[in-house]
Order: structure tokens, then C-alpha cells, then sequence
């Protein structure tokens, strides 16, 4: 390689001294010796060129496994009033300000992402990944704050989301997504294995502090497939957590758990654009209800999810989820003389979605949703809730 340059760079000087001066002499021993140290000058500075490249190379290698991204949620709500006169809003926000650095190398990655918004800076990863040597990456242990791998939703970025927020159930039951522990990760083909060991208290439980120290941990992992045009999984969750409830005389171990099933259906058989249809079920025992952790109560819920791309800028979507905060307990009224439903009734949301891609960069999105909370036959009436969000994202 070093002579091809050399030869080429002595053939470009050569040309343009033959344009500068006139016809040559007929060569002679002086005019082939000037030939020769034109060619070991030539050759010096190819060889200074590849060692100044060689240093550059080894001094950016490591920025090239290096990866930012983020992206910044700016959005406008607006919320009905009730008939009560409580409830009701119209605000801007900054829904999610997400800042992402990962680094992967051959057998470890670092991952750490930061939420920056009005309220404060937060975090959200931070993780430090081991690559089980021998296995090309298909197997990987990680440490510290992450997702919990149950279900489908929760590990969805909310970037790629296509309603401005996760459903009902998962809010309840998996609420802030996040968690401190250790996880394994591992695929088999077409086999998916993610399974950990977690505090449990997560990152949005009431009365979190960023630290967990109670011996109780909590198991969670979800088993499944993907075969590019159908996936899904079976979840679990198992743990205890340490409070005082109603009849306690000291905190006491209560139940935590969770089962869960997902699928996922991708399709392309409509000539305007790819169909995606995508459905999950959870049921669980204690969970998240504003902000109080409901103890022993046993919940269920699911959603079903239709996607439908227009083109190659333009999609709709329709989501219905239902979340039954106390199995077993009928529908009621909050009060003997109220009208107001009472918190054990369920609540079904229907919600619908257009979304217009400005490129791969900048998305916007507008959102209808309707929730319709359960009225005991007629003894309490639905509240006015509906919602609508307007929704602009970049992301990089």
C-alpha cells in the first residue's frame, strides 16, 4: 500500500513539473539520481502520514462505541371538569427531557440516562453490564437502576410509544418502570430470557427515598419469543413488601405479586401501510394507587392496541385498557348519599391517536382518550375526565 501511494504521489509531481518546465534533457545519471530522492522523500512523508493516522485512530477508538441519544417531550393538556367542580386543566408541559449515554464494548456496557424537566434532574438508568464472555453477546449480567423486565410495555421506550402514556394497569402495578437490582439477560434463538432479583420499592413507590433497606427482594422476569412477525412472553413478579397495615401492631411482610402475558402481532397485508396489533393482561396482589400502596388488594387489568401506519409519515392508533382495582368487589358509590363512584370500581379508557413524521427526528401526536369509571347501575355517575394531549417530540 505504501509503494502504490508513493508511486502515485511521484507520478501527480511528476505531471506538474512536466506542465511548469520545458522538454527534458535525455536522461542522464544526474536527472535519474533527482527521480530516486523524489521517490524516498515521497515514501518519508507517506510513512509520517500513516503514523499520524495510526495515532488518531487509536485515540478515537473509544469514542466510536460511544453513543448519545435523547430525546425532549414538550406537550399541551387538556382535561374536562367535573360535574363537582374538582378536577380540570389546561397546561403546557416538558412531559420528558431524556439525555442517554451508552458505551459498549467487547464484554461490558455503560448505560446511564438523566430526566430533565421543570420539576428537577432525575435519574432514570444506570447500569453496568457484563458480556458472559463466549456467547457473542446472547448472554449479559447487569447492576444497578433499570427496568423491570415484566411484560411488554414497561421496557417500551416512551419515545417509541405511540399514546403519551402507558395503560392503566401498568401504572399500578409497575408504576416509575424502574428498579435497583441485578438482572440476567439472555436470547436463544428465538427465545428471550430476562430475569432479576429487585429491592421492589422501585422509583415511584410512596414514600421512596432512593434507598431500599429491608431484607425483602423481589423476583421479577418475563420468558419469551420473537419471531420478527409474532412475539410475546409470560411475567412474573414475586416479593414481599415491609409496612404497617390497617390491623398491624409493627410493619409486617405483606405479599407482592404479579402474573402477566403479552402478545404481539406485526402485519403487512394492506397496500397503504403495515398493521400491528398488541394486547397484555395483569393480574397481581398489592399495588400503587396515587400515592398509597394498597396492601393484600388483589387488581386485574389488560389492554388491547391497534397500530395502523398511513404511508410513510402518517399513523393512527386505538387503544382500549381496563383496570379492576379490587377483584371481587362490586361497583359502588364512594358514599350512602353520594353519586360518586366509589375507588373499587373499574375503569375502562378508550383512547384514540394520529401521529404525523416529520423525518426520523420530530413526531407530533394528538390524543383522545375517554375514561369511563363503572357506575353500580345507575347509583354513581362517570365523572368528566376525558383527556386530550397534543404532543411534540424530538428526539436524536
Amino acid at each position: 500500500m505504501r509503494n502504490l501511494i508513493a508511486a502515485v504521489l511521484t507520478f501527480a509531481s511528476g505531471a506538474v513539473l512536466a506542465q511548469e518546465t520545458p522538454p527534458a534533457a535525455p536522461e542522464t545519471a544526474t536527472t535519474t539520481g533527482s527521480t530516486d530522492e523524489r521517490v524516498t522523500n515521497t515514501e518519508g512523508k507517506v510513512a509520517s502520514i500513516e503514523e499520524q493516522l495510526a495515532e488518531l485512530k487509536s485515540a478515537l477508538s473509544p469514542l466510536t462505541k460511544l453513543k448519545f441519544s435523547g430525546y425532549i417531550q414538550g406537550r399541551y393538556e387538556w382535561e374536562e371538569a367535573r360535574e363537582d367542580g374538582t378536577g380540570g386543566f389546561s397546561r403546557f408541559t416538558v412531559r420528558r427531557g431524556r439525555l442517554k449515554a451508552t458505551y459498549t464494548g467487547d464484554i461490558a456496557q455503560f448505560v446511564l440516562q438523566l430526566d430533565a424537566v421543570p420539576t428537577g434532574v432525575t435519574l432514570k438508568d444506570a447500569e453496568a453490564t457484563l458480556f458472559i464472555p463466549g456467547t457473542r453477546q446472547h448472554m449479559a449480567l447487569t447492576v444497578g437502576q433499570m427496568k423491570w423486565p415484566f411484560g411488554y410495555e414497561v421496557p417500551q421506550s416512551s419515545s417509541d410509544r405511540e399514546f403519551p402514556e402507558r395503560t392503566r394497569v401498568v401504572r399500578a402495578f409497575l408504576p416509575g418502570e424502574r428498579d435497583r437490582g441485578v438482572k440476567y439477560s439472555g436470547s436463544y434463538s428465538v427465545f428471550r430470557l430476562n430475569a432479576g432479583l429487585y429491592d421492589g420499592t422501585g422509583t415511584s413507590y410512596p414514600g421512596f427515598t432512593g434507598v431500599d433497606n429491608d431484607k425483602e427482594k423481589d423476583f421479577v422476569g418475563r420468558a419469551g419469543f420473537d419471531l420478527k412477525w409474532l412475539s410475546g412472553g409470560i411475567s412474573g413478579w414475586y416479593g414481599h413488601t415491609l409496612v404497617k397495615g390497617a390491623s398491624d401492631a409493627f410493619r409486617m411482610a405483606h405479599e407482592r405479586s404479579r402474573l402477566g402475558a403479552d402478545l404481539q402481532v406485526y402485519l403487512d397485508v394492506l397496500p397503504f401501510g403495515a398493521t400491528a396489533l398488541k394486547g397484555e393482561y395483569i393480574r397481581g396482589k398489592t399495588y400503587v394507587s396515587g400515592t398509597t400502596e394498597l396492601v393484600d388488594r388483589v387488581a386485574s387489568g389488560w389492554y388491547a392496541l391497534l397500530v395502523q401506519n398511513l404511508g410513510l409519515e402518517n399513523a393512527v392508533a386505538i387503544r382500549y385498557d381496563y383496570f379492576d382495582p379490587a377483584n371481587g368487589i362490586p361497583d359502588g358509590v364512594a358514599a350512602p348519599s353520594s353519586d360518586r363512584p366509589a375507588g373499587t370500581n373499574g375503569i375502562g379508557t378508550l383512547g384514540a391517536t394520529a401521529i404525523h413524521y416529520f423525518g426520523e427526528n420530530l413526531k407530533v401526536s394528538l390524543t383522545y382518550e375517554l375514561p369511563m369509571t363503572g357506575t353500580a347501575e345507575g347509583f354513581a355517575k362517570d365523572p368528566h375526565d376525558n383527556l386530550l394531549t397534543v404532543q411534540m417530540q424530538a428526539r436524536f
